[in-house]
């Protein structure tokens, strides 16, 4: 059985899929150990954290102290002594005091290192951790290496970003981990990769429910070219479909960039739990009133024109022409939006799609479908998807090193580049195995980003430098019922 499950801003989805497909809603007030507890034992599980992690990115947070090693002559926040060359050579090396020193005193949450080229040799990062580790927790220390890419200020705020999501990444996988021994996260690009790497780079799991929506509607419709409109509690995420796939690009948080590679989403934040006060308010306060809730919200506006939604009799607190005109302001938007994106299809997603897909299909002048399971079409799209994952490979063939993602492996002599890719791609396949691929979604390998140059020293060829990323592509995967 393959179960997925998604942490919504408003309920926790559950999708049981085997040979028939069973959704379940259960309310975040209930706790996520609660949602949890139903997931069967002995299931493949796969979970979304999206909102659940949102929340710490984008608030106020924990604090991080950020520990940088740019090298001599550079500028940056934190910086202390030590340098790596761009080939990975110690150029000069930490000042252990110096660290103590500023460590002894540090009253932050959380420990961010970052070197400018650690991805080529992490020991200054991981020296510097290791002193860390006298005062803080290690589920409060995060080292940039692991992401693999250059990108000095890119990798900064995202190491910045795991440092204040580790504790709580940790804390997840340890409460899972008491009832499934087999369970992965979902990824930012529709992906899934296990709890060890989770631990590495927590901001893997971050903003991935427009990933699992996507994913699900195009499982459930069958459509490969489309416009997936999730209709959230929150929010509503409008999310194309090429040729099956969502596009994928770098994630900014709080206007700076990230290594983060996410699904393209247009989010607005209109969903069936916005208030509605003097009209339909950009926030949510609370659940609808047919849930308990205490203000009237899109929900109970539908509830007033004539839907059954939960306890739909609370809704009558609301006046029918403003519920008219709240519903109005939804269709209006959202359509309009659908309208300039002009998509040959629109798929609804959501609790709400069924009751708002058609109007807005309609406003929009586009054809549209709201699958089966629509309601929880991010839960099946955890569960149907398959591991995924990049690696930034580093090849020198003068100091026989290959470095991938901040990890060193043996290069003995000098191999053609069709070579490398190949050797590359073991690497790649071995890791996605351990994490429980099956040979069957290990097909889909792409190679970007190559770029190679040799080295010549005396008039002399010395060596050859090569770089290019090589990835598994996330996906649906082919063990899905």
């Amino acid at each position: 059985m393959f179960t997925g499950i998604d942490i919504g801003g408003t309920n926790t989805d559950i999708a049981y899929i085997d040979e028939c497909i069973i959704a379940k809603k259960i309310p975040n007030s209930k706790g996520f150990a609660a949602a949890i507890r139903e997931a069967p034992s002995d299931c493949r599980l796969a979970i979304s954290t999206s909102q659940a992690l949102n929340h710490l990115i984008t608030g106020n947070g924990s604090s991080v102290r950020t520990i940088t090693i740019p090298g001599p002559g550079l500028v940056y926040g934190g910086a202390v002594k030590g340098a790596v060359s761009p080939r990975g050579e110690i150029m000069e090396p930490i000042d252990t005091e110096e660290i103590e020193h500023l460590l002894r005193g540090c009253r932050a949450d959380a420990i961010a290192i970052a070197g400018k080229f650690s991805v080529r040799n992490p020991m200054p990062e991981e020296i510097v951790r290791d002193i860390a580790r006298q005062f803080f927790d290690d589920d409060r220390i995060a080292i940039s290496a692991p992401l693999g890419g250059l990108n000095f200020p890119a990798r900064i705020t995202t190491t910045r970003i795991n440092a204040s999501i580790k504790a709580t990444v940790v804390s997840l996988i340890r409460m899972i981990g008491k009832n499934h021994s087999d369970f992965r996260f979902v990824t930012s690009d529709g992906g899934l990769c296990g709890p060890e790497r989770a631990v590495d780079n927590p901001s893997l799991l971050y903003h991935s429910s427009p990933a699992t929506v996507a994913l699900g509607a195009r499982y459930l419709s069958g459509k490969k070219d489309c416009l997936v409109v999730d209709i959230g509690g929150t929010t509503t995420d409008l999310v194309p479909l090429t040729d099956g796939k969502p596009v994928l690009a770098p994630l900014f948080v709080k206007g700076k960039r990230t290594m983060i590679n996410a699904v393209v989403a247009d989010s607005v934040p209109f969903g069936g739990d916005s208030c509605i006060r003097d009209r339909l308010m950009k926030f949510r306060s609370a659940n609808a009133r047919a849930f308990g809730g205490g203000e009237p919200t899109l929900t109970d506006a539908l509830n007033v024109l004539g839907a059954e939604i939960g306890d739909f009799c609370r809704s009558d607190c609301l006046d029918r022409h403003k519920a008219e005109e709240a519903v109005s302001e939804y269709i209006d938007t959202i359509a309009g939006i659908i309208h300039v994106m002009d998509p040959a299809v629109i798929v609804g997603a959501g609790y709400l799609a069924p009751l708002l897909i058609p109007d807005l299909a309609k406003a929009a002048r586009t054809p549209y479908l709201v699958p089966d399971h629509a309601q929880s079409a991010n839960a099946v799209g955890a569960a149907v998807s398959r591991i995924s994952m990049s690696l930034h490979v580093h090849a020198d063939s003068q100091r026989n090193i290959l470095t991938v993602n901040g990890t060193e492996y043996p290069l003995s002599g000098r191999m053609t580049d069709d070579e490398l890719v190949k050797y590359a791609t073991d690497i790649l396949i071995n890791m996605a195995r351990k994490e429980g691929a099956p040979s069957g979604d290990l097909h889909d390998i792409v190679t970007s980003e190559f770029s190679a140059f040799t080295v010549v020293r005396g008039g002399r060829a010395q060596g050859r430098i090569t770089d290019f990323v090589i990835s598994i592509a996330p996906g649906i995967s082919v063990e899905a019922p």
